[in-house]
């Protein structure tokens, strides 16, 4: 195929062609439902990674969303071999087994983003985003995958509005940092996933904290921070609830569950609330089928769900707590 011939058919296919690399069947078509409301029709469904690689071979992937743990190959070496072949193309990881190490490996080998299961919508969304921009920006620029830790970022400022933690809490949190490790610039990562387990989100001063500990900038810290989808910078509520969309619980009602908490609690997904009680958040699957509608507390799988019993779960923690709960309001 000459020049003028790939150009053609560069602009006849559409963009992006993504594959999706996913063993379990009801998450794969949840997260392939989420695709088609965002836009992105051309999507193929792999369910192990010789069917990847068939397909990868076969047609042209502007990005492959992986996972790591597969039936046959492992996850890690199918991206191994697509970035050998088409370097330029985009990966994304979805795993329900992160680890720092499979986290650094996929991004040694060019992966833009690692998205640790569960994940939010939004989630899933905003890295797939990520993932595509610079492809169809410049297919130049789109060949060299972006080196995670070494992300060049702009200094933290203060129309960032990053939230402060209580100090007291801060140096508490240091003091274990200090005892757990070295404070070697290759702890960062490990460091802030510290952090967040104990603090829920990643406040500046504790950002801070880690670089003045590991002799890396505040820049460099920040940039790492928001260039990994798991991270949050803002304060999360004291429950996490997350409502599932895929397949089986979106036909079952999940959509109805959302409108409810929306009336009823006034909160919308990926909103927290004003007294930092509850976070809400929709999941891509949780691969209880079965069980659908299905939402998750905390930790704590409800399955089978409706708009009642789903608030009641918000109104018993509220009761607990001893916080009023709000009337719906009435219809006029």
């Amino acid at each position: 195929m000459n020049a003028l011939q790939e150009a053609v058919h560069s602009a006849e296919r559409p963009w992006p062609q993504i594959l999706l690399l996913e063993d379990e069947t009801s998450v794969a078509r949840g997260l392939q439902m989420i695709l088609d409301e965002e836009g992105y029709r051309a999507v193929d469904l792999a369910l192990s990674g010789q069917a990847a690689l068939d397909t990868f071979h076969r047609k042209e992937v502007d990005l492959l969303i992986a996972d790591l743990r597969l039936p046959d190959i492992d996850g890690l070496e199918v991206i191994r071999q697509v970035k050998h072949d088409r370097p330029d193309t985009g990966v994304i990881v979805i795993t329900g087994y992160s680890t720092v190490d499979s986290a650094v490996a996929a991004m040694k080998l060019g992966a833009k983003d690692y998205l640790s299961k569960p994940f939010s919508e939004d989630e899933f969304v905003s890295a797939v985003k990520g993932a595509l921009v610079p492809k169809k920006a410049s297919a130049p620029e789109a060949a060299h995958p972006m080196p995670a830790p070494e992300l060049p970022a702009a200094p933290l400022e203060p129309d960032l509005h990053l939230t402060r933690e209580d100090p007291d809490r801060i140096d508490r949190l240091l003091a274990d940092l200090r005892r757990q490790f070295a404070g070697r610039p290759d702890e960062v990562i490990p460091m802030l996933q510290m952090v967040q387990g104990r603090l829920g989100y990643l406040p500046e001063n504790a950002l801070d904290a880690i670089a003045r500990l590991t002799g890396r900038s505040a820049a460099a810290v920040f940039g790492t921070a928001t260039f990994y989808e798991q991270f949050r910078l803002a304060p999360v509520g004291r429950h996490i609830v997350r409502v599932c969309r895929g397949t089986a619980c979106h036909v079952k009602g999940s959509d109805r569950i959302l409108e409810e908490i929306r009336q009823r609690f006034e909160l919308s997904p990926g909103e927290t609330s004003p007294d930092r009680q509850f976070t809400l958040e929709t999941v891509a699957c949780f691969g209880s089928c079965a069980i659908a509608p299905v939402v998750v507390v905390d930790d704590s799988v409800k399955g089978r769900m409706n708009p009642a019993s789903a608030c009641r779960c918000f109104a018993d923690i509220r009761e607990q707590e001893r916080i009023p709960i709000p009337e719906r309001p009435e219809e006029e």
